[in-house]
């Protein structure tokens, strides 16, 4: 749908990546007409191509920055009521910036590309649910595979600023993660890098919920609950990042998640912040950390 894909160069990270696409076709472009006239032509060519091409067109996809959230609007409106909304990858992807902007409050430690990544990987595996048929109940896996490992990790956040971190063995398989999941004798750096991830991880968990509720039609078992433990987290990656006074981490009850071995969950954290860290658009490590999602 041409109207969605306009509709996305509101998001800064699209319009560069529009941009750069363009400057090379036109760059591309430039040679290829001087491989025709000669290099007598240079100026000529450059002035067409740079002048009179890319930059009329480069400059009409920055104002896609005040026009693209008004059509975006207008296409959100029109999709929400569309009772097959997620049928397409343009409709998924308005759906998920919709939801996300509607349920998840990023903290304040969040690089401001990190919203951006978690709408991607939202709207990732949802189209991956709905595209091999399982809709509804595969975002459902999703969410409670993600809610496990975002409790799991902050659990080993806090067990290790409360003790020096231990090797991992079978003898602490009983719900224990991995310490590479936090070294509190890491750098700041490092820390902040860990904690980004663990505050987008919370965002895509709140974000799969109201997807789920939202496709099914039905609240989820425990959302609420999951809701609650998501904003918990990012409250404790701000506290622990910015240094700030506040409550120790409370592991959540209530919820059950799925049943995750180490090898699992540290393959989901692995990927996942590597896909935190990449500069947007990061495709490749997107469907890493899908591939690396349990079924």
């Amino acid at each position: 749908m041409l109207r969605a894909r306009l509709a996305r160069l509101s998001r800064p990270a699209a319009r560069r990546t529009v941009g750069r696409a363009w400057l090379a076709v036109c760059l591309l472009g430039a040679f290829v007409t001087l491989a025709a006239v000669g290099p007598a032509h240079l100026f000529i060519v450059l002035t067409l191509w740079l002048v009179c091409i890319f930059a009329p067109v480069r400059i009409g996809i920055e104002l896609f920055h005040t026009l693209g959230p008004r059509l975006r609007d207008t296409l959100r409106r029109e999709t929400e009521r569309r009772a097959d909304r997620y049928a397409t990858g343009d409709g998924v992807t308005l759906m998920t910036e919709m939801l996300f902007e509607r349920a998840v409050r990023l903290p304040r430690l969040a690089p401001p590309d990190l919203a951006g990544k978690v709408i991607d990987a939202a709207a990732g595996i949802t189209s991956r649910a709905y595209r091999k048929g399982d809709g509804p109940r595969g975002v459902l896996q999703a969410a409670s595979t993600c809610y496990t490992l975002l409790a799991r990790w902050v659990g080993a956040i806090q067990t290790g600023e409360e003790a020096p971190a231990q090797a991992y063995g079978p003898g602490q398989a009983n719900g224990a993660a991995p310490p590479t999941l936090w070294n509190p004798r890491a750098s700041i750096q490092d820390q902040w890098i860990t904690l980004r991830a663990v505050a987008g991880l919370a965002g895509l968990t709140t974000t799969l919920v109201a997807i789920y509720e939202d496709g099914a039609g039905r609240p989820m078992e425990g959302g609420a609950a999951i809701r609650a433990t998501a904003d918990a987290a990012m409250d404790y990656a701000d506290q622990l990042g910015l240094q700030l006074d506040g409550p120790r981490w409370d592991a959540p009850a209530g919820v059950a998640g799925r049943p995750l071995d180490p090898d699992a969950i540290g393959r989901l954290a692995e990927t996942w912040v590597a896909f935190c860290q990449a500069p947007q658009p990061a495709p490749r490590r997107l469907l890493a950390f899908l591939n690396s999602t349990p079924e």
